[in-house]
């Protein structure tokens, strides 16, 4: 690919700071400009930049690693991210109680009051879909008032009710369908043995609520 002469060409590769291995997909975006690309399945990128651009800055972020500013001189450049961390010390809800990621052994899955809101639906169980993993949701009807979704965690492969075990704020066999999304703090999913305090009836998985508390302060907006 030709380079004209107004413009110059950067390369170099996106490496994990600990183990040296390629971060393939890893965003390279050039501050302050709308140039950007991705490295590709070996780490290595190449983004073309105008010579007007005196100063290079390459902003490189990866899923899971610590975006990095990094002066962009000369070629093959070789930029090593770190692990991001921040997510292991988030505090999830589990059966028992609550615990920090870092820590945990069991299957959990949640999702935060920011994300529930996102779906422009009035019934909660819709806007799941596609946001926890290993969770399907099922419509069968559009018709008002009878639009919620099934919810499985563990497929149908059981006789009679498949039905996760619902729980809101401790209360267990509670509905889904009919709570404002805006009163949920958090929603997260068991599937093992984080979820044993409701012994046989967590057979089929379980969904646990936690709404939002007040606290104390001055008046502000959701």
């Amino acid at each position: 690919m030709a380079v004209s002469a107004q413009s110059r060409v950067i390369t170099g590769k996106v490496t994990d700071s600990k183990t040296g291995e390629p971060i393939s997909g890893a965003t390279i975006k050039v501050l302050n400009s709308k140039i950007g690309t991705s490295a590709d399945d070996k780490g290595v990128f190449r983004v073309e930049v105008p010579s007007s651009l005196s100063k290079v800055v390459l902003s490189v972020s990866g899923v899971g690693y610590t975006a990095l500013d990094v002066p962009a001189q000369g070629e093959n450049l070789v930029v090593r991210l770190h692990t991001e961390n921040k997510q292991l010390n988030d505090v999830v809800v589990v059966g028992y109680g609550t615990a920090k990621k870092a820590t945990l052994t069991g299957s959990v899955a949640s999702i935060k009051a920011k994300e529930v809101v996102e779906s422009p639906v009035t019934n909660v169980t819709n806007g799941l879909a596609g946001r926890l993993p290993g969770l399907v949701a099922v419509t069968s009807s559009s018709e008002p008032g009878s639009d919620a979704s099934n919810l499985r965690i563990r497929g149908s492969n059981t006789f009679n009710d498949n039905s996760v075990l619902v729980v809101i704020d401790g209360v267990p066999d509670r509905s889904l369908e009919r709570i404002d999304p805006y009163s949920i703090e958090s929603i997260t999913v068991l599937k093992d043995a984080s979820a044993a305090i409701y012994g046989s009836r967590a057979a089929n998985g379980v969904i646990l609520v936690t709404t939002k508390r007040g606290s104390r302060g001055s008046p502000r907006s959701r």
